[in-house]
């Protein structure tokens, strides 16, 4: 049986990626935050990502690891740097090799972005360019990382059933458009572990037409 580490847990991803895992029958660690609620069908470990030993008793033992970590309204938190920086150091420490981490299609170089897309990532750089800087720092940790990683940059997610009609790839086109399901991100995940096909590369992953 696959066992998948799960940080961000939750979130409405974490959750998604929670229920898809055990609806194949897999077992789901956890780790959340004190102020946080897991959900359920998930062992959760309560802590913070400065207690290095708490962020690796969540990896220890696992087959792989989702990053799915990210800011929430009103965005006075930038952690999402730090916190991967702590999960690839326990990942290293306990020997877990396969990670992935969903960013966004926003965030970093994406030469495949329309040009109204690029121009909303501008606008957020702007708008909140202190979440902008830890988000490209997330990447750059993982990029220098030795470990067997997966960026996973999705553009507009929404609550929708899962359709089962999923484009992915590295140099994908990526529109005001765009989108994709949290259970069709969700099962694409899963679907990685299961069967690697972009290990250390930055994929777009969104809903085909």
């Amino acid at each position: 049986m696959t066992t998948v580490a799960i940080f961000g847990v939750s979130g409405r991803t974490g959750y998604a990626l929670t229920a898809a895992a055990r609806g194949r029958g897999w077992t789901v660690r956890s780790f959340c935050r004190i102020s946080s609620v897991a959900p359920n069908g998930a062992a959760v470990i309560h802590g913070a990502f400065c207690d290095p030993e708490r962020v690796r008793a969540v990896v220890e033992g696992a087959d792989a690891v989702c990053c799915v970590v990210g800011p929430r309204a009103p965005y006075g938190e930038v952690f999402c740097a730090d916190a991967t920086r702590a999960i690839l150091a326990a990942m290293e420490a306990v020997g877990c090799r396969r990670l992935l981490c969903v960013t966004g299609a926003t965030t970093g170089a994406v030469p495949s972005r329309s040009r109204p897309f690029a121009w909303l990532g501008a606008w957020f750089r702007w708008r909140r360019p202190a979440i902008a800087r830890d988000r490209e720092a997330q990447e750059a940790a993982i990029a220098a990382s030795p470990l067997d990683w997966t960026i996973v940059k999705p553009p507009r997610l929404t609550d929708a059933s899962p359709s089962g009609r999923v484009a992915v790839g590295p140099a994908l086109p990526v529109g005001l458009g765009s989108s994709i399901s949290r259970a069709d991100l969700a099962n694409f995940l899963l679907d990685e572990i299961a069967e690697p096909r972009f290990v250390r590369q930055r994929v777009i992953v969104q809903r085909r037409s």
